[in-house]
């Protein structure tokens, strides 16, 4: 199709959430750590959608969030630019694909500035892929990259410091757990460093987990662990259909160790580093909705590197699982931190298209909404859909 770019016409006013019905917080407990806020929807409702944040391509300004694949398609790349505040279409993937895994990295093969890459996953009837193609923003085009070792779907993946002595050099694209034609559920991880164009094997999974979530954030202090770490959460297994353990990779030592768990065990969740709120130092892993054997999950929590612990933070006004979350600047230049999350479904079992961002609270006031915005009416009701989410088996789908 043509690389000419869709722009959202228009700007759409955000509105801020009516905090008291929908998050049922105090507000000290909202000062202390932020608030949610309404963004335009994505232009295209879709279930496994994956997050990625990168600089906007051209027509777009600033940093931009960007939806990879899911739904029907199953090559959608969609951006966002908070400080435009609207969506544009992009090029199709060249490959159709469902539970693929999601990082920003630099190009390949000396392609310059940095690409999203898309990896892995599968699309109806079709294989269980290996491939894996990049997009950039520079020249708004689809690169080919080199396939990985293991074909996966429902694998995540994250962006850290190549590991030493395997022939991977700067900066590496991390792939680690999901599903393949094989075994049900896989401890297996892989790097790709884009400036070798290789891939190597790494040391693997203590847990198989499949339909996990991926970050890669400060190492906790408390392990002896230094730098960036990558952070594997939750999933499932065909033992425990819900995990709530969590562990960390050291590309320094390339071992993975536990650090404590999920405060609530989910599959289908999705991740992204971010500052801390308000009175936690470093980088934090925030960790958004997902299912947890009964309901799909409003669920916001915060992992802290420095303390070694979790937090508890205000619940998305939507519940939502096989969604999409990226952490970028907050709608309308407020020059907050926002996490965001977008599509997925919601309670009813349903495809959305909804996106809402997590103002994170730093200790300078509360964050601030646009002067534009108004306030949002309450949000309706909306029953909870009763169909459980499959184990993970033997021949896998992407995740429910």
């Amino acid at each position: 199709m043509s690389h000419t770019r869709t722009r959202t016409r228009g700007w759409r006013r955000l509105a801020v959430l009516a905090m008291a019905p929908l998050l049922a917080l105090s507000a000290t407990a909202a000062t202390a750590q932020g608030v949610w806020v309404t963004a335009p929807p994505m232009p295209t409702a879709r279930v496994g959608v994956a997050g990625a944040v990168a600089d906007c391509p051209e027509g777009l300004s600033g940093t931009c969030v960007y939806a990879v694949s899911g739904g029907d398609a199953g090559n959608t790349l969609e951006a966002y630019s908070p400080s435009a505040g609207t969506w544009a279409t992009l090029p199709r993937m060249k490959t159709r694909r469902l539970g693929q895994a999601s990082t920003t990295a630099p190009c390949p093969d000396g392609a310059r500035g940095d690409c999203v890459y898309a990896i892995g996953g599968s699309f109806g009837a079709g294989p269980i892929q290996a491939t894996a193609e990049a997009y950039s923003t520079k020249t708004n085009a689809w690169l080919t990259v080199r396939s990985m070792p293991t074909a996966r779907v429902n694998a995540a993946a994250a962006t850290a410091p190549c590991p030493g002595g395997l022939g991977l050099r700067g900066t590496c694209v991390y792939v680690f757990g999901g599903t393949d034609l094989v075994a049900p559920v896989l401890t297996t991880v892989e790097a790709y460093s884009p400036a070798t164009n290789t891939w190597a094997t790494l040391t693997p999974l203590q847990t198989p987990r499949t339909a996990l979530a991926g970050a890669a954030a400060p190492c906790p202090g408390d392990l002896g662990l230094k730098g960036t770490c990558v952070y594997a959460i939750g999933g499932g297994n065909a033992t425990t259909p819900e995990l709530a353990s969590v562990e960390v990779y050291s590309p320094a030592l390339n071992a993975w160790q536990y650090v404590p768990d999920l405060p609530t065990a989910r599959i289908s969740s999705a991740a992204a580093a971010a500052p801390c709120p308000e009175g936690i130092s470093d980088g934090c892993v925030y960790v958004l909705g997902g299912f947890n054997g009964a309901t799909t999950l409003d669920t916001a929590e915060a992992y802290s590197p420095v303390t070694n612990a979790w937090v508890t933070l205000p619940s998305m006004p939507t519940a939502r699982r096989q969604h999409g979350v990226a952490a970028a600047p907050c709608p309308k230049n407020t020059g907050n931190d926002c996490v965001y999350a977008f599509g997925g479904l919601n309670t009813a079992g349903t495809e959305t298209a909804s996106t809402e961002a997590f103002a994170i609270e730093r200790g300078d006031g509360d964050p601030k909404p646009h002067p534009s915005t108004q306030p949002a009416p309450p949000a309706e009701d909306d029953p909870f859909g009763d169909e459980p989410l499959d184990a993970p088996k033997a021949a896998p789908k992407p995740a429910p």
